[in-house]
């Protein structure tokens, strides 16, 4: 059973002396943290996630603390109660120290935000490289040992995309597998909650202890409802001997960098070694045709949830997010309604097309962090492959499969079909512990000039 007193402060070192250079808490109250400690030792929890500990994007709400949402001026000026999410992973024993840095409203895939801070990628001692968006603060922290586990959002891809460029595991859930309740909105059609770190292996126990025991498929066929039920450790002990792996053709790895996809086909080498077969097939539906539609979603949705903030707070707003909110002006309801059941009709006809498969493989996002100067928001070049998810409704799971000649971190996506999330965890963590890509660390000492 662990001692969260000094767990607490350790961690609360290391924040003070790296954060001022990697810029990924929006908020840390030291005192708030050594009270949690004295509760978590009263709680005594025992566990595999016991003593372990959490940063939480600044959209879900920690009791007592205000939830900025990335915002200069916070939506929630002091949180009444913890998120459900927060609150069963603290049950479980994991230490909460903070809020993390987010792209403001979380309305955003490079990680950047004006209005407070955008968090420096830390796999680049020489050059200021994107976190990745919108959950930036959590996957830094993640990845510079700030904390060693962190939750996220993800409406577009928001938390695969940061995992991906900063060497993480993110796993999105199938929406309702994880409750929302005191998580900031931005589109409900869309949003979920998940872990984020190092390994498959905790994001998994993570989202075990964070499971809404309502959840599960409406009026669900007989073969989905065995499916819907989640466990860890069945999910960890399991082969992936015999599972079927859809594989994309040469033509949807066009514009690709070259070293993602290398490493894309390296790793599915790996998986093939592993008893995993593989099975060359164009996806139902295009990867890349999910961006449009589920960004004018977005953009409709976010516009009449936000726009009282341009009225209140447009001055100290991030000038584009408060662009992006503005084009959501132009998405009447007619066309939600429109997007919606466009939405549910792709969902049925990839369903039976992803029959077939126990999942799906892609890179997680096309190209490798580029440098903050080079930064373009108006494209999405990390949306190709992730977007998928969000607008289909799929459990997708990203994991460190390469790095370049610099040293920057390689993803790979596994994606599947609703409510099994379980076949994705064993696929990821079997090809874990026959790689060694979740074990490397970005040295500090050359981003700040001291040995951490």
């Amino acid at each position: 059973m662990p001692d969260f007193a000094p767990v607490a402060e350790a961690a609360l070192d290391r924040i003070a002396r790296f954060d001022p250079h990697l810029r990924t808490f929006a908020l840390v109250e030291p005192e708030w943290v050594r009270e949690e400690a004295w509760r978590q030792d009263k709680l005594a929890a025992k566990g595999p996630l016991a003593g372990l500990t959490l940063a939480v994007k600044d959209l879900l709400d920690l009791r007592g603390l205000s939830t900025g949402g990335g915002c200069r001026t916070p939506v929630v000026a002091d949180a009444p109660v913890t998120a459900a999410a927060v609150a069963a992973l603290s049950a479980a024993g994991m230490l909460a120290l903070g809020k993390t840095h987010t792209v403001e409203l979380a309305f955003g895939t490079w990680g950047i935000n004006r209005a407070t801070a955008t968090p420096r990628n830390p796999w680049d001692g020489t050059i200021v490289r994107v976190p990745g968006g919108s959950s930036s603060g959590s996957a830094v922290a993640v990845a510079a040992g700030l904390a060693d586990a962190a939750l996220g959002t993800d409406t577009g891809g928001s938390i695969r995309i940061p995992a991906a460029l900063n060497n993480l595991a993110g796993l999105k859930p199938t929406k309702g597998r994880v409750p929302m309740a005191g998580c900031l909105p931005l589109c409900p059609e869309l949003d979920t909650i998940g872990p984020m770190a190092r390994t498959v292996e905790r994001a998994a126990r993570m989202l075990s202890a964070m499971l809404d025991p309502a959840a599960g498929p409406v009026r669900p066929a007989p073969k989905l409802a065995r499916q819907a039920r989640f466990d860890a450790d069945a999910a960890l002990a399991a082969s992936p001997r015999g599972l079927v792996l859809a594989v994309l053709p040469d033509r949807f790895l066009d514009r690709v960098d070259s070293a993602v996809g290398s490493a894309y086909v390296a790793a599915l080498t790996r998986m093939e070694t592993l008893g995993v077969k593989l099975a060359e097939a164009a996806p139902a539906i295009d990867p890349a045709a999910c961006v449009e539609p589920s960004g004018l979603l977005m953009a409709g949705r976010a516009w009449r949830l936000w726009r009282h903030r341009i009225e209140h707070y447009g001055s100290e707003m991030d000038s584009g997010v408060r662009d992006r909110l503005r084009a959501g002006e132009d998405v009447s309801d007619t066309e939600l309604s429109r997007l919606i059941k466009v939405q549910a009709q792709e969902q049925a006809r990839f369903y039976a097309w992803a029959q077939d498969f126990d999942a799906i493989a892609t890179p997680t996002v096309p190209i490798p962090a580029p440098a903050l100067a080079d930064a373009d928001e108006g494209q999405l070049p990390f949306s190709r492959f992730v977007r998928i998810a969000n607008w289909l409704d799929l459990p997708a799971l990203a994991l460190p499969c390469g790095a370049t000649a610099a040293g920057l971190p390689l993803s790979l996506q596994l994606l599947s079909t609703p409510w099994r999330e379980a076949v994705l965890v064993t696929l990821g963590h079997a090809y874990q512990c026959a790689t060694d890509w979740a074990d490397r660390r970005p040295a500090l000492e050359k981003l700040i000039g001291q040995v951490p």
